[in-house]
């Protein structure tokens, strides 16, 4: 994740800040706190335009889903807007 971000740094500093925070979404393998202490090493300012938010716990059902989606090749995208 900290490779992903670093390689796109220029865009995080291009991005002004008076527009609302990318909002990133975490599984729950990821620690906030480590990542946000390493990119503020590559760029202190970079929480002014980006916020960490971990993923719902999936369901039984839900990575069952998931699993036949990814056998049959069958892919739903869900987008949500932040406001």
């Amino acid at each position: 994740m900290i490779e992903l971000l670093e390689r796109n740094l220029d865009y995080f500093r291009a991005k002004p800040v008076n527009i609302p925070k990318s909002t990133i979404l975490l599984d729950h393998g990821y620690h906030p706190d480590k990542l946000i202490a390493a990119l503020q090493q590559l760029y202190p300012q970079i929480m002014t335009k980006i916020r960490f938010d971990l993923a719902p716990k999936p369901t039984k059902a839900q990575n069952y889903a998931r699993l036949w989606q990814v056998q049959s090749g069958v892919y739903e995208i869900a987008l949500e807007k932040n406001g």
